[in-house]
């Protein structure tokens, strides 16, 4: 069963900022005020919300909230589904919500004081798109016109499933003793293209490599036109070792140098867990384990 869930801040793609009219008669971004949380759920119905993320110096972090809370009101409603607790977290004014949630088995109340979404991330070294990806705030305008490039070609390439091949889906090889840099591999356009896909807080994200950039060389092989199994062997080690790994950001190329870490390692220091074949949060209790299966 698939994790739901809404992120009220700081990760990429999920909210899209309201667009408003300005005196011109052009559009501009107007402010959203948010809280920091990434809230999740399962999709059935008697599952509870809960707090997957906090955003780091966040209105929410500032609050004392953490990971695996559950959310039982919001401004003295009780919250009845996901979507319901998304919506009431949001806000177009600067308002305070007062959140209830438990933890260990203990009722709590907060009062989070909603920021201008764009201060959030700017603390946080990111900054938002108009299509409400969030990149670093250090990005030029040449590395974001590469990043909405490389989206709009994936999502065509995604509509081929045929050439569209991914290297460790859901971000982590199967067997997690391996040793990998942290990130998905995106091999499409007939192999022409081989791109860092879904990037875990790891080893290559520490280093500075990010989604959507193009690999060049893997400790000095090129992977282009190269089988899974070949990308495989190239991104992962059965013992610890260091990769090189050279990439193209638009008119930009780098080269990054750094060790891999165990797969096991990213995946508990990322907050997951494997149950049944299926990445959960490590927060989760085990009674609503269900709910994330």
């Amino acid at each position: 069963m698939p994790i739901r869930h809404f992120t009220v801040a700081l990760t990429i793609t999920t909210i899209l900022i309201p667009v408003g009219s300005a005196q011109s008669g052009s559009q501009q971004l107007q402010p959203q005020y948010v809280t920091g949380l990434t809230l999740y759920g399962g999709s059935k119905p008697a599952c509870p919300v809960f707090v997957g993320g906090v955003g780091e110096d966040s209105p929410a972090s500032k609050a004392g909230m953490k990971p695996g809370d559950r959310v039982v009101a919001i401004d003295g409603s009780s919250v009845s589904s996901l979507d319901d607790a998304f919506q009431r977290t949001l806000s177009n004014t600067p308002k305070p919500v007062i959140v209830q949630f438990v933890r260990d088995d203990k009722p709590h109340t907060v009062t989070i004081q909603l920021e201008d979404r764009f201060n959030v991330l700017q603390r946080a070294g990111k900054k938002t798109l108009p299509n409400g990806d969030i990149v670093p705030s250090n990005a030029t305008a040449a590395e974001v016109q590469y990043h909405l490039n490389v989206l709009t070609a994936l999502e065509h390439a995604r509509g081929t499933p045929e050439d569209f091949k991914v290297v460790f889906p859901g971000h982590y090889p199967e067997n997690k003793q391996l040793y990998y840099p942290g990130f998905e591999v995106f091999v499409w356009d007939k192999g022409k293209q081989v791109t860092v896909g879904g990037i875990e807080d790891g080893p290559a994200s520490r280093a500075g490599v990010q989604w959507g950039d193009k690999i060049a060389a893997v400790n000095g092989i090129d992977p282009h036109g190269k089988s899974i199994s070949e990308l495989e062997s190239y991104f992962s080690s059965p013992t610890p070792k260091s990769m090189a790994l050279a990439i193209e950001r638009g008119p930009v190329r780098k080269t990054f140098s750094f060790e891999l870490a165990r797969a096991a390692t990213i995946l508990s220091d990322n907050g997951w867990q494997v149950e049944n074949g299926t990445l959960i949060p490590l927060w989760v209790p085990d009674e609503y384990l269900p709910c994330f299966e």
